[in-house]
């Protein structure tokens, strides 16, 4: 029995992200009853909003297992399994084979749909193949190819691994010196440097067709690759027609993020990747007229109109919205001071700060005293 709920929805989370945090609350107002499956601690169990915790080891494949016994001792199927991270979607891709797994995994494009989720390679060749603007690449397999790759390329160099997140798995070459530090395991992507300004977009699909986004430069990012730490609302005309073709080649189904650059030079728009699964911004979109908890009910109701135009982006005023606790984080690091007393003395920016989830605020603020007496290494990958 749903009780007074639209829809029974399970977030299953591994990496101790704290965007994840945002998603029970938007959830809620979607009507929506929330369980999460997680190791100890993760973010999103300390929502007021979450009706059931069900705690796994501290192990990718211990949370893959659990699921997979969680799911077949359900006598309701939930509406929807969010898987909140990177190394989910790994230790699933792992699995893929698996009845249950196929059921799970957030595409409906199949085993093509799975590798274009997992893996930045197969991204990146099936984007050029559709004439997606993507960066100039060479797949490299050891450094002589990468030093070829350099010379084709030009310098500074950007060098992805096929897997990872946060920007863990980037690294900036300046020159073809600092190739001599680099040793391959296995093939990475080497890619052409763009010049021009950081963007993203948040969006919600549903069985591969954008139902709501919206758009925005990243003002700041906690490192050079890092997480966004404060962002720009910006309406992108030709957007639209990337999200659509994104869709057609992932089959995707859920919450994504997809980062670009508009090009210094030409405006165009260049694709970077996407990211399968929910992002840090997700709750913004209310400012700019898109209700991302009226598209989930949308993605969640059977037979939903999904061929009607999605919202609109509002131009929304030029200023700059600093996100917490990432900005806080970023300041302190930079030794920003002038940043940090923004938080402290600038009210406007108080309004960021999360206060409908008392818990998490409090475990945030944790974290931020802890970082100013020197006593916690605060690691970017935790709060993308």
């Amino acid at each position: 029995m749903k009780s007074h709920y639209h829809s029974r929805v399970l977030i299953v989370t591994y990496a101790h992200w704290e965007g994840l945090s945002r998603l029970p609350a938007l959830l809620h107002k979607a009507g929506c009853e929330i369980s999460v499956l997680g190791v100890p601690d993760n973010f999103p169990a300390y929502s007021r909003f979450v009706e059931h915790q069900f705690i796994s080891p501290s192990d990718v494949d211990a949370v893959v297992a659990d699921l997979n016994v969680h799911l077949q001792n359900q006598t309701e199927k939930y509406d929807w399994i969010v898987i909140g991270d990177d190394p989910l979607l790994y230790a699933l891709e792992k699995r893929r084979n698996e009845a249950w797994v196929k059921a799970s995994f957030p595409t409906i494009a199949g085993a093509e749909g799975i590798d274009f989720i997992t893996s930045k390679a197969v991204f990146i060749q099936r984007c050029k193949k559709a004439a997606l603007s993507v960066p100039d690449f060479d797949l490299c397999s050891d450094r002589h190819e990468l030093q070829a790759a350099g010379q084709r390329l030009g310098y500074p160099l950007v060098v992805k691994e096929a897997q990872g997140f946060a920007g863990l798995a980037v690294r900036i070459i300046e020159d073809e010196a600092a190739l001599s530090g680099i040793h391959l395991q296995h093939q990475v992507i080497a890619q052409k440097f763009i010049q021009g300004r950081l963007a993203s977009a948040a969006a919600i699909y549903r069985k591969g067709k954008p139902i709501a986004w919206f758009s925005y430069y990243r003002s700041r990012t906690w490192g050079d690759c890092g997480p966004s730490a404060a962002i720009e609302f910006k309406v992108f005309p030709s957007l639209e027609k990337i999200l659509v073709q994104l869709g057609e080649l992932s089959g995707f189904h859920g919450l994504c993020g997809v980062d670009f650059i508009e090009q210094e030079t030409t405006g165009e728009l260049v694709l970077l990747e996407q990211n399968f699964r929910p992002t840090l911004t997700m709750d913004l979109g209310s400012r700019v007229g898109v209700d991302f908890a009226k598209a989930i009910g949308i993605l969640l109701r059977a037979g939903a109109d999904s061929e009607a135009h999605p919202p609109m982006q509002n131009d929304a005023a030029k200023r700059v919205v600093p996100l917490f606790p990432q900005d806080v984080f970023r300041a302190i690091d930079a030794g920003d001071r002038r940043g940090l007393l923004k938080w402290i003395l600038y009210p406007l920016w108080w309004r960021e700060m999360h206060w409908k989830e008392p818990f998490i605020m409090f475990l945030n603020l944790r974290h931020i005293i802890l970082k100013l007496r020197g006593r916690k290494k605060v690691n970017t990958r935790r709060f993308v």
